[in-house]
């Protein structure tokens, strides 16, 4: 039968709960989707919580710390401005005790339980089988060397790669306990292939019995191909199903279209999934959107986490280019490297490469790196780059339109200007490489917006001609 006390309860619960719905949907707002599904939807409510401290419970410790080191102040400035009034947000593991500031509000007792975020498949811990030692790839498998510049220490964090550097880090220290399979995506040269490298380093240096292989799915593709041609079909599934502790994949997208390739992969990865082993993969893009990758691979390789990588922020930038002066022992004045920064934004590598041209020109030369020493260097390579421009795009696209750009960057909701704000979108992101946030700013609109319209865009360039002709005409307008 009920308490006699429920029906007081009762408007605390719901309190609490409007509280913490309204926290979810500005987070929701604020955040990425793959940040949201990935570290906030899996977060319970405690019930130990009350209308002024949120307790919310993390699958893991790795979980809770994460939260807790990017978004505990951002968590209790958006709780206490949805609520109008302070409010505490602290996070706890699991089912653990909760804070003695939060022990004594209602019971929430009927409050549903969550379903597991789809993007993230915590796994309970198992002993990880070591019968290899070594640098070298296991015993018949011609998987990749690792560079051991590629580590943790050499990669420079900034909010564009934050989610994604926190779960490598987590998986090589405990490998399939929590990601697995964990899915990194971002375009070329943003430092995907970095960090596939590092969780291979970072887990041998952890337990040096690992056994750890890294490849290309073009390699896997060849050697598959191999096999196959001197019937050695066997062996090679042996090796990949039971020869492998770790097992990191670069450039996935490799396969699509290549179905029977495709298929051993696809079963390989039910063997090593079912055996918890742990398996990292990169791409250019989101699984579902490889275009030739049949469906149940993409499907299987959601399972975990997904964590994509922007191109870096202008802080960002400024970090690695400091960074990698003091690898090539060249000493650049600030304004030098803020002018890289603000002019190189389409990849880290392009961006090395750029400090790389000006570090050998002033070794043969032997002159000092200057700003208009810099800008005459890099002009052949920038001349496009300077050429182009936020304002440029979207004046080029309200013309095609027969609008304004304040029409476009404006709050309009017809047709024809969302879809003219999309394709600029679309043209900014993928002729300046600037990041979601800084497109976003430039528009007026958080940065899931961009991501909606830049998808929206890719999506119909794929079925609609009228499109196809679109957006060719304004990329030869913008030259």
């Amino acid at each position: 039968m009920p308490s006699g006390h429920e029906p007081s309860q009762r408007p605390a619960q719901d309190a609490v709960r409007a509280v913490y719905n309204d926290l979810l949907q500005r987070l929701a707002q604020k955040t990425s989707l793959f940040t949201f599904r990935g570290f906030f939807e899996p977060l319970q409510l405690h019930p130990s919580s009350s209308a002024h401290v949120l307790v919310l419970a993390a699958p893991s410790a790795f979980h809770r710390d994460w939260v807790n080191d990017h978004y505990l102040d951002e968590l209790r400035a958006l709780a206490t401005a949805g609520a109008q009034a302070p409010v505490d947000v602290q996070l706890i593991v699991g089912d653990a005790p909760a804070p003695a500031a939060a022990t004594a509000p209602p019971v929430l007792d009927d409050q549903p339980p969550r379903p597991a975020a789809p993007l993230m498949a915590p796994r309970s811990a198992a002993p990880v089988v070591s019968l290899h030692r070594g640098d070298e790839a296991p015993a018949g498998i011609a998987g990749y060397p690792l560079d051991s510049r590629h580590t943790f220490d050499t990669f420079v964090e900034g909010p564009s790669n934050r989610m994604a550097f926190a779960a490598c880090r987590a998986v090589a220290e405990a490998p399939a306990e929590r990601y697995s399979p964990l899915f990194l995506f971002g375009n070329s040269g943003l430092g995907k292939t970095h960090l596939l490298q590092a969780i291979g380093n970072e887990a041998r240096r952890l337990n040096p019995s690992l056994r750890v292989v890294y490849l290309s799915a073009e390699q896997w593709v060849n050697e598959y191909i191999t096999e196959i041609r001197n019937r050695r079909f066997d062996q090679f599934r042996l090796r990949y199903r039971n020869g492998l502790d770790i097992l990191l994949v670069d450039d996935i997208q490799f396969l699509a279209g290549k179905d029977a390739s495709q298929d051993e992969f696809f079963h390989t990865f039910n063997a090593l999934y079912q055996c918890k082993k742990q398996i990292v993969v990169t791409a250019d893009r989101y699984p579902h959107e490889i275009k030739g990758l049949a469906s149940r691979l993409s499907t299987r390789l959601s399972w975990g986490l997904i964590a994509d990588i922007q191109p870096p922020e202008m802080e960002t930038r400024v970090a690695i280019l400091e960074r990698k002066a003091q690898t090539l022992g060249l000493d650049v004045p600030r304004e030098v490297l803020h002018y890289l920064a603000d002019h190189v934004r389409s990849s880290v590598r392009t961006l090395e490469g750029a400090l790389l041209r000006i570090s050998a020109y002033c070794s043969m030369t032997q002159v000092a790196p200057t700003l208009e020493l810099v800008k005459d260097v890099l002009r052949p390579m920038l001349r496009k780059k300077e050429s182009l421009s936020f304002p440029q795009i979207v004046d080029t696209v309200a013309a095609y339109y027969d609008m304004r750009r304040s029409d476009i960057c404006g709050k309009s909701r017809q047709r024809s200007v969302t879809r003219a704000r999309q394709l600029a979108m679309y043209l900014c992101r993928r002729h300046l490489a600037a990041s979601l946030p800084e497109i976003g700013r430039f528009f007026g609109r958080d940065h899931t917006t961009v991501m909606a319209s830049v998808r929206k865009v890719e999506g119909l360039l794929s079925t609609d001609a009228g499109i196809q002709a679109v957006v060719s005409r304004l990329e030869k307008t913008l030259g």
